[in-house]
């Protein structure tokens, strides 16, 4: 059974993730409004073909944090079931885990992303 204090810190956890993807989500909502400016202008195809690029990027990562967003426990009761071994869903400590694996690995998808469009950022706009 796992101590009050480590289900307390997950919650933690859990909250700053929640926090996290909401200012990602309102940073792509920043970065869709520049895209939409930039693509009402008369540019090259290419050009375009890049912003096409980049809209189709922040609506995955937009699908990829609402699933995350759903997959994070809000409850304390579920949380508990998890430290306890009382949950019948599939949500275990090893999924806890895996939890954990696809933040980090959104996280470096996003970062990455990110960079490539401040690069065309600071090209086009």
């Amino acid at each position: 059974m796992e101590s009050t204090a480590s289900i307390e810190h997950f919650q933690g956890e859990l909250q700053a993730w929640k926090q996290q993807l909401s200012a990602f989500k309102q940073e792509i909502r920043h970065f869709e409004n520049q895209l939409e400016n930039l693509a009402a202008k008369n540019l090259p195809k290419e050009v375009l073909a890049q912003v096409e690029h980049f809209q189709n990027m922040f609506i995955c990562h937009k699908e990829v944090i609402d699933n995350l967003r759903h997959d994070i426990p809000d409850s304390r009761h579920k949380l508990e079931s998890i430290f306890n071994g009382h949950q019948r869903e599939p949500l275990d400590k090893l999924a806890k885990h895996a939890l954990q694996e696809r933040m980090d690995m959104f996280r470096r998808v996003y970062e990455e992303v990110r960079e490539e469009f401040h690069q065309f950022e600071a090209e086009w706009m």
